[in-house]
């Protein structure tokens, strides 16, 4: 496997659809096998509630991402106090 395709199947998660819906992927129900998609695709697919992640990304699709993020700082300025 190449690092090209290496990197294609880091960026996709297998899904199974949960309800019936027509989209780019072609219709989907939930007796169709599960289909690949990107991350993207997958968390609009999640956040209407149409796909659930199968196999290994079922647990946590993303996870080494996130180890690889940098943890920002949020911290607020103090706010000044003029008296």
């Amino acid at each position: 496997m190449s690092n090209e395709d290496k990197a294609a199947a880091a960026d996709e998660v297998v899904v199974k659809a949960v309800k019936t819906f027509e989209g780019e992927e072609g219709f989907k129900t939930p007796e169709s096998d599960a289909f690949p998609v990107s991350r993207l695709r997958f968390a609009d697919l999640k956040a209407n509630g149409l796909v659930v992640a199968v196999g290994d990304d079922a647990e946590n699709p993303g996870a080494d991402d996130l180890k690889k993020a940098a943890k920002p700082d949020n911290k607020q300025a103090p706010a000044p106090r003029n008296k």
